[in-house]
């Protein structure tokens, strides 16, 4: 990290170097600059016509890419400023200029993002969360004399996007772009966040107690061969004779390593957010044959894995405190299970849930509940989904199909694509929304 007496020198040199650079709406916070809308770009500077901070790439707290404008800076290139119009779009000679000279891309301005690529190839095209992955003719255009090519889309301010470059048909991620992840969908991607993204708070390792991580093998039976799941156990547990409710997660090696799981459960449960609960991590073994709102492994978590927890663990073994959830097809299994079996679990959730297989089957089955079957066993349902996923519009009617019904829905979206990263953001949500009357 570079310091802030360091920080401040930078900006002392840059402001000698350009006198009109716009710098000087730097503000002070306990003496350590700050840019109020948080970039820095490396360019060669030129007077500002009016008198506004750069604002081109993101802040971000990657060392790296610090020290890349440092750099820059110690080489005389200086900190650049330039002209926009009301709706912060750059005029066509800056973006020019910067498309020479930018080192660090994409460059954001305002609500704006223009991806950049230079190298190698005779069609190059933008692809992500934004086009549901699928080429949509974003295709990046010359920009003369400039060595470089470059597209621009309009994203909202709280935004998180992945995405790739398609050169010549070969899939890659940004060269430019030092922010890569790889997010268990589709292998490393680049990604931006837009000014005002923010993730969540409760996936840090805080220091707060801590609950306890084990391993079980569930021996083979008949023709189905040995199972391993991991199983949290809150803080307290040990030493105490208390019976806790059970969240049946999906996926579950994925949501400890991508989605923080264990590290949010911690924090909630030691800020109060929820009552302590222990979380039983399920990993299938084939996913898409499983997951596909599969009758026998739904049959297999209610008879088989549900009784080996209750007898090893010190649960609390009634429907209305058991819980299911998962991401994806992880949570169209969640649903199903739970309506395939619904004297068992009470509550259940899904984040991103992919309910467009097999022509909406199980909406259908959702759609065919009816006044008997929620009185003999009321549920409540917890959903979230990235405004930029193609199955947004599935989700908004089941949540509409569910609250019309009578049932207690609790629902968010966010500016988002369809991976962990959007997963772990939603996590406390779901948490809290699925044990929120336990409080």
């Amino acid at each position: 990290m570079i310091s802030e007496s360091l920080e401040l020198s930078l900006i002392q040199v840059s402001n000698r170097q350009q006198k009109h650079s716009g710098l000087s709406t730097l503000k002070r916070n306990g003496g350590s600059p700050r840019v109020s809308k948080g970039v820095w770009c490396c360019a060669k500077s030129d007077a500002l016509p009016h008198g506004r901070a750069s604002a081109i790439v993101e802040m971000t707290k990657n060392t790296a890419v610090r020290l890349i404008v440092l750099a820059s800076i110690i080489m005389n290139i200086g900190i650049t400023s330039y002209a926009q119009s009301d709706d912060g779009a750059l005029h066509a000679l800056e973006l020019t200029k910067l498309l020479k000279t930018s080192i660090v891309t994409p460059i954001i301005r305002g609500l704006q993002v223009t991806f950049v690529y230079r190298g190698r190839g005779n069609r190059v095209e933008v692809v992500g969360d934004f086009t549901g992955w699928r080429p949509r003719g974003h295709v990046l255009s010359e920009a003369d004399g400039t060595g470089a090519r470059h597209y621009t889309h309009t994203f909202a301010a709280t935004a998180r996007v992945e995405y790739k470059f398609i050169v010549d048909g070969e899939w890659t991620i940004d060269p430019l772009n030092p922010q890569q992840v790889n997010n268990g969908v589709g292998g490393f991607n680049s990604f931006i966040t837009m000014p005002e993204y923010r993730p969540t708070p409760f996936a840090d390792e805080a220091r707060v107690e801590r609950g306890t991580l084990l391993k079980a093998v569930m021996p083979n039976r008949g023709n189905r061969p040995a199972r391993k799941i991991s199983v949290y156990l809150p803080h307290g547990y040990d030493g105490s004779p208390r019976r806790y409710p059970v969240l049946y997660l999906q996926d579950g090696t994925d949501y400890i390593m991508r989605g923080h799981a264990v590290q949010i459960a911690n924090n909630l449960i030691a800020r109060a957010k929820v009552k302590p609960f222990i979380i039983v991590f399920v990993d299938p073994a084939d996913r898409i044959k499983e997951y596909w709102a599969n009758d026998a492994f739904s049959d297999f978590v209610a008879t088989e894995l549900v009784p080996f927890v209750d007898a090893r663990f010190r649960t609390r073994a009634d429907r209305d405190k058991r819980a299911l959830l998962g991401a994806s097809l992880g949570g169209v299994i969640s649903v199903w299970t739970a309506l395939r079996h619904p004297e068992l679990f009470a509550r259940v959730g899904g984040q991103s849930s992919a309910f467009w297989i097999d022509s909406e089957r199980v909406v259908t089955a959702l759609a065919a509940l009816d006044a008997a079957a929620q009185q003999k066993h009321p549920m409540r349902f917890y959903f979230d989904v990235g405004r930029l996923e193609p199955i947004l519009d599935v989700n908004r009617r089941v949540r509409a199909l569910l609250t019309e019904k009578g049932y207690a829905v609790v629902y968010r979206e966010s500016e988002a694509g369809h991976n962990f990263t959007t997963w772990r953001d939603g996590l406390a949500d779901a948490y809290v929304a699925l044990w929120i009357d336990e409080l």
